[in-house]
């Protein structure tokens, strides 16, 4: 509930900002992400997963500036496997997957490009679990439960991308570095980060 709250309050906050703009607009978006788990031990390896998204965006500002607050539903996933170097036969390979809110505050330019315009965008992104899906747990030695089975219910990223404006379509391309530990516990596993490429179509209501 204090999820859902935070999230109406960040949303109704930045749809009034644009409500008082000159220049803006409102949309819709989909795509997908492919995310990595990534650790600074070699207790694990990883394997790229694929996941979505689909929500709302905004914007304020013209071509030299501006400001995209954007909130939408993600799943997030990652395959991790031993390393053999290392676990032994202590891990088994499995999934984990969360199920987000995501809530990136981007600033930005853009360029014409005959037609279309071309754009550069970069802010922090806060990303709030509804769920989080770990079959592994039930495949990890005792070992490893505290390292690979309590995981933090809010993240932090930062996010860089680009992408092109054509009409009232938008295509985006952005890479998200996670920022901080996800992980309640480091110990064995150390610090634990999710990486994501992700790839979206949008298009301006108006």
């Amino acid at each position: 509930m204090k999820k859902a709250i935070i999230l109406g309050l960040i949303t109704v906050c930045a749809l009034s900002f644009t409500a008082q703009a000159q220049d803006l607009k409102l949309g819709i978006k989909a795509g997908l992400n492919v995310a990595s788990l990534k650790t600074d031990k070699s207790l694990f390896e990883n394997e790229n997963s694929v996941g979505y998204l689909a929500g709302i965006w905004g914007r304020i500002g013209g071509n030299s500036f501006h400001f995209q607050p954007e909130a939408y539903f993600t799943s997030k996933s990652a395959t991790i496997h031993p390393d053999a170097s290392d676990a032994g036969s202590d891990l088994i390979k499995g999934d984990i997957k969360f199920t987000n809110i995501d809530v990136p505050l981007l600033i930005g330019t853009k360029f014409p490009v005959g037609p279309a315009k071309l754009k550069l965008q970069a802010g922090p992104l806060f990303s709030f679990v509804i769920d989080e899906n770990n079959p592994y747990k039930d495949n990890v030695s005792a070992v490893y439960q505290e390292a690979l089975t309590n995981y933090k219910d809010k993240f932090s990223a930062l996010v860089i991308g680009t992408g092109i404006d054509f009409s009232k379509l938008t295509f985006d391309l952005r890479y998200e570095i996670g920022l901080g530990n996800i992980s309640e516990y480091e110990g064995s596993a150390g610090k634990q980060k999710l990486n994501l490429w992700t790839i979206s179509l949008g298009y301006s209501i108006f």
